[in-house]
C-alpha cells in the first residue's frame, strides 16, 4: 500500500530537483550574486534532491520499503526542499519559478 505512494514521492523528489537545477541555469549572474549563499544552498539541495529521488526509487523497487515511516520521511524531506526553493525566490526577488515564465512564453 505504501510502496506506490513512496514511489510517487520519490518521483516528486526527482522533479523537484530537476526543477531546481533548471532554475539555476535560468537565473542571471546578477540574481545569483544578490544571495550567493542561498544560491549555493539551492543548487546543493537540488542535486541532493535529484540523487535522493533516484536512489529512493531504486531502493523501493529492489528491496521494498525499509520502514513504514518512510513515506513520512520522504514528505518531510520534500517540504524542506520546497522551503529552500521559496527562500531562493525571495532572495533573488522573483514571485514564482522562472521555469513557468519560460514554458508560458513557449506555449503562446
Amino acid at each position: 500500500m505504501f510502496d506506490p505512494f513512496s514511489l510517487f514521492m520519490s518521483a516528486l523528489y526527482v522533479v523537484q530537483g530537476l526543477l531546481g537545477l533548471t532554475e539555476q541555469r535560468i537565473y542571471t549572474g546578477d540574481q545569483r550574486s544578490r544571495a550567493p549563499l542561498v544560491s549555493r544552498i539551492h543548487l546543493a539541495v537540488s542535486v541532493l534532491c535529484t540523487a535522493t529521488g533516484v536512489a529512493s526509487m531504486l531502493w523501493i523497487r529492489w528491496n521494498g520499503l525499509p520502514t513504514t515511516w518512510y513515506p513520512t520521511i520522504l514528505a518531510c524531506g520534500l517540504l524542506s526542499s520546497i522551503l529552500v526553493q521559496r527562500w531562493m525566490y525571495r532572495a533573488v526577488g522573483v514571485a514564482h519559478s522562472p521555469v513557468i515564465d519560460r514554458v508560458s512564453a513557449r506555449l503562446h
